[in-house]
């Protein structure tokens, strides 16, 4: 049902409306910011002071001014990351028009542009393509691999958690014990970590990081902590793969605003631009599609009555508020929000037990003769959670 809200009503949720979005601004980490540093020179290497430089987020359409100092220098800091692209254009009298677009930046990265310019006339562009994803950072010695919007949409993974990449990941590897699978697989969502039903998070003593222990991995979201505080072990907060532009994974030799390690994980939430944008999606996973254990099989038990829903849907976009000029170009203000529902039935199904015979709690020890070697010897009985099976001679 709709209802129409008076106008008082109406300006007190416009203005929690900003006041939320305002709130929402990210905290100033540097893992949601990047830097963007340059000189500007000539075609005989002199540099060229004073040229006039704007970085124009193509989204948004939002842009910074500078100069290059006497020294052809210029830089812009804190630099928003995720799902923005950037076009940079420098302006010089003698000189020909430069821009230079699509430059992306990821999350703490120092990135240095060298751009020379042509001599000729202001009203003569010269427009630099297919390059900008091709320049490398070079003031940072981090060893780090990130995973783009790109690249998490088109991964396929079991469930809608992002930390799972992290198994393919180069250094992460299995940390189970003996066993030859990590606990995790990705079906289960939740915020404790444990549970019959399968571990929740990748970082619940699943994978190590170039064999350091297992439960040394921060996770980060939007310049936050995210991992469980008491051991470090499970992730509360879970980084949805629809809702984040950007996924990160610093190894070593990362910035000293990430205190914690030896390996981070990071992420940044998608943001809005100056157009409404929005997603819709559902995961469904049903155990009527699954085929029965081989153990069930054997002991005459169905099969884990699993079910996992999983709605959800986002929308980003400027912040307008109607019967006012605010925000009117939709250049000003921005939000980006995201909802998904976990619905999940969990069977653990069959638990198994190994017990001791009344042999073995007498001290017999087989000492590999067959149990029915041994008059009035009793092999080992194992006992299920839905039935019993006995194996004697």
């Amino acid at each position: 049902m709709f209802r129409t809200l008076s106008s008082n009503r109406f300006s007190a949720f416009a203005l929690s409306v900003l006041a939320c979005a305002t709130l929402a601004t990210p905290l100033q980490a540097q893992s949601l910011f990047g830097t963007l540093t340059g000189t500007v020179s000539d075609s005989s290497g002199a540099v060229i002071p004073n040229a006039k430089i704007t970085l124009r987020e193509e989204k948004t359409g939002t842009r910074r001014d500078s100069v290059s100092d006497s020294a052809g220098y210029f830089t812009f800091a804190s630099v928003s990351v995720g799902d923005f692209t950037y076009e940079l254009t420098l302006e010089a009298a003698g000189f020909q028009l430069e821009k230079l677009p699509g430059i992306v930046l990821l999350g703490g990265e120092n990135r240095n542009v060298n751009v020379t310019m042509q001599v000729g006339t202001t009203n003569q562009t010269v427009t630099i393509t297919g390059t900008a994803d091709q320049i490398v950072p070079v003031d940072s010695g981090e060893k780090s691999v990130t995973f783009t919007e790109k690249e998490l949409q088109n991964f396929v993974q079991v469930g809608s958690n992002a930390a799972e990449y992290i198994k393919i990941a180069p250094g992460f590897g299995i940390s189970n014990g003996t066993s030859n699978k990590a606990g995790f697989t990705g079906q289960v969502i939740g915020i404790n970590g444990n549970g019959d039903g399968g571990s929740q998070s990748p970082l619940n003593g699943n994978f190590a990081y170039n064999g350091l222990p297992s439960n040394s991995l921060d996770i980060v979201s939007d310049g936050a902590h995210v991992s469980d505080p008491g051991c470090n072990c499970a992730t509360p907060v879970n980084p949805n793969t629809d809702f984040i532009a950007e996924f990160k994974i610093l190894t070593s030799n990362f910035n000293a605003e990430d205190q914690k390690g030896p390996a981070v994980i990071s992420s940044v939430t998608k943001s809005g631009g100056s157009q409404f944008h929005g997603s819709g999606f559902f995961s469904a996973r049903n155990y009527e599609l699954n085929s029965n254990d081989a153990l069930f099989n054997a002991n005459g038990q169905a099969r884990t009555q699993n079910k996992y829903y999983y709605p959800g849907a986002s929308i980003g976009g400027p912040v307008i508020l109607p019967k006012t000029n605010f925000n009117r170009h939709h250049d000003k203000l921005f939000f980006f929000t995201g909802f998904e529902y976990f619905y999940q039935v969990l069977d653990t199904g069959l638990i198994r037990a190994t017990v001791p015979t009344a042999g073995e709690l007498a001290g017999i020890a087989w000492l590999g003769v067959q149990p029915s070697k041994l008059a009035g010897a009793e092999g080992n009985q194992e006992y299920f959670l839905h039935g019993r099976n006995e194996a004697q001679e």
